[in-house]
């Protein structure tokens, strides 16, 4: 897996961009670099999830895989209300994370993890679990996003991912069929689908 964003040091070329967007009625500014989840541009299926999301009113979110911070980031933004914390196996990730939280004004209301998975929450438990699961990273990594989610919502808690139409969706709502018993089409476009199961326990 060595040179790819989902490891914990990817091989970069060093080239970076400045992603500006706007987003749940805020202006936001993203540092990116090559080495992470779409460097050079926001990721339609990351917009689609975002726009398509149902948060609690109260609690801690946790953006699973957050790459350069594009999800947590928008949504703590958005909603102040809420803590937000952002975990991510790759290290350049992390690092430009934390520096667009500092870059968006939303240090306050986010947190950002370095570890594989779960590892860097192994105690907590969340009110959603948001996630562009990194499909390149193969089944195996996919079955631990979802298995683990199950592990780490509170009850009635969601998990909400999304999916290319045509890569992976079949086997990834089959995981979430055997983990949390059903799952929901909650949105589909742009090629992709964003699917939402409940930890109905």
């Amino acid at each position: 897996m060595t040179g790819h964003y989902f490891s914990e040091h990817p091989q970069s070329s060093g080239k970076t961009v400045l992603l500006r967007t706007f987003q749940l009625g805020n202006h936001l500014t993203f540092n990116s670099q090559s080495g992470v989840f779409s460097w050079r541009k926001i990721d339609n299926g990351s917009e689609l999830l975002l726009n398509n999301l149902t948060l609690p009113s109260k609690g801690t979110v946790l953006d699973l895989g957050c790459g350069y911070g594009f999800l947590g980031i928008a949504l703590a933004k958005a909603y102040p209300e809420l803590f937000f914390v952002l975990t991510d196996v790759n290290v350049l990730a992390v690092k430009l994370a934390r520096s667009n939280c500092k870059l968006n004004g939303v240090t306050k209301n986010t947190r950002v993890l370095q570890g594989n998975l779960y590892e860097p929450v192994r105690e907590q438990k969340f009110a959603a679990i948001i996630t562009n699961p990194p499909l390149m990273a193969g089944k195996s990594v996919l079955q631990s996003f979802i298995t683990g989610a199950k592990q780490h919502l509170l009850p009635g808690a969601a998990l909400q991912l999304v999916v290319p139409k045509k890569k992976g969706l079949l086997s990834i709502q089959k995981m979430l069929v055997a983990v949390f018993g059903s799952w929901e089409l909650v949105a589909k476009g742009s090629g992709f689908r964003v699917l939402k199961a409940i930890n109905d326990q």
